[in-house]
């Protein structure tokens, strides 16, 4: 709970406000998480998938990355999740990113992954337990709170969006 608390306490609603303006307005949004952020990572893509097309997850072995990185360009954004025993796989994969001229949104914890380095925002979450292992509570709250403000963003294009998925749901089964 001081995890979740913390992190929002920290948070400026002008730069989340932004950052979901971003997110709203690539042409594609890549997303990609690390050996216990991968989770994350797939959460949210598959909110953004609701209120947004060209939403992808980058899942997988690594050397898969390459097929994903070769259709990125200036317009997208890649969305990576590393906290601490950062990955350093997900380093080349965003520099290589970056290099191409794709924004990177970098979720991390409070000790600030590498990838800061290229990241063109950086959303910290506070993740230390006493205990062996970090809590992702805060980074999942961070990723319902950023998709309800996209959705509030796209306003009626997400809300049409929803409705023709809800459709789809029904007429599916």
């Amino acid at each position: 709970i001081e995890n979740v608390r913390e992190t929002f306490r920290h948070l400026s609603f002008s730069d989340f406000d932004k950052l979901a303006a971003h997110i709203a307005g690539a042409k594609q949004v890549h997303l990609i998480g690390g050996r216990f952020t991968e989770p994350v990572a797939r959460y949210m893509a598959a909110h953004l998938r609701i209120v947004r097309s060209n939403v992808i997850p980058v899942i997988g072995q690594e050397a898969n990355w390459r097929d994903h990185l070769v259709d990125m360009g200036r317009k997208d954004t890649l969305i990576v999740f590393d906290i601490r025993r950062y990955q350093d796989s997900l380093y080349r994969f965003a520099d290589a990113a970056s290099g191409k001229g794709v924004s990177i949104i970098l979720f991390t914890d409070q000790w600030l992954s590498p990838i800061a380095r290229v990241a063109k925002h950086v959303v910290t979450a506070r993740t230390a337990v006493p205990s062996a292992w970090d809590s992702s509570a805060a980074l999942f709250a961070l990723v319902e709170a950023l998709t309800a403000r996209m959705t509030a963003r796209l306003g009626q294009d997400a809300a049409a969006r929803i409705a023709e998925l809800e459709r789809l749901r029904n007429e599916m089964g």
